[in-house]
């Protein structure tokens, strides 16, 4: 009998230390639950501001090749020309004697008319043959852009438009230019020479109605380089 009290008191006592164990995890299972919430999903936006930097090889396009339509006497400038001696260079005979640099001897032609082109910025010149079908033998095309970057840009792009490409460095002091073939006066086609060069943040094209060499226009083009 005394064995038997012995053993349900051991008994007794695990079952209360087993009781006293879980009271101990419900008690702290509660304090959990309560005091740390349960993870929950969530999205974050966010947003990038950037800039990109412009191309300016997209923001330029050369005007596509064209013939430039004679002028007879007594007939009216064309829109977009005013009656007027150009500014960078003198005509030559048969507008200006005497000596010094003038057009008509650096392009090979004599010229009796001589405007201004209008559209361009700083404004551009024309000069057109003495004898029939007084055709222009020469114009020049300056263009302002925003940065020298762009201009150069631009040159090489107008350049590219054409054909027979010749790159000339230091045709005057300190700048290059290209050489290049397209058109101007009808009959030729798509053979006339024209050089392109920059200056700071100006493009600056010189167009002739010359098929048989390039040098003239670079002639022209050192001649009027100091002027811009």
């Amino acid at each position: 009998m005394r064995v038997e009290e012995g053993v349900q008191h051991t008994w007794r006592g695990q079952s209360r230390a087993i009781g006293a164990l879980i009271a101990l995890a419900l008690l702290l299972a509660a304090c959990t639950s309560s005091g740390t919430p349960a993870p929950r999903d969530s999205t974050v936006t966010r947003t990038v501001i950037g800039t990109r930097t412009p191309d300016p090889t997209r923001s330029f396009t050369p005007a596509p090749a064209a013939t430039v339509h004679p002028l007879s006497p007594g007939a009216k400038a064309r829109a977009g020309e005013k009656e007027r001696r150009c500014p960078y260079i003198r005509t030559g005979l048969d507008q200006d004697a005497g000596g010094g640099v003038n057009m008509a001897d650096l392009e090979g032609d004599r010229i009796y008319r001589t405007t201004v082109l209008t559209k361009y910025s700083p404004v551009g010149c024309r000069f057109y043959f003495y004898a029939p079908p007084y055709e222009a033998v020469a114009d020049i095309r300056p263009k302002r852009f925003a940065t020298a970057t762009d201009a150069f840009n631009a040159m090489v792009l107008t350049a590219n438009a054409g054909r027979g490409q010749i790159t000339e460095k230091n045709f005057t002091a300190g700048l290059t230019g290209i050489s290049f073939q397209t058109k101007y006066f009808g009959p030729d086609g798509r053979r006339d020479w024209a050089f392109v060069f920059t200056k700071g943040r100006l493009l600056i094209g010189v167009y002739t109605q010359r098929k048989d060499t390039s040098r003239n226009a670079v002639y022209i083009a050192r001649a009027i380089a100091g002027k811009f």
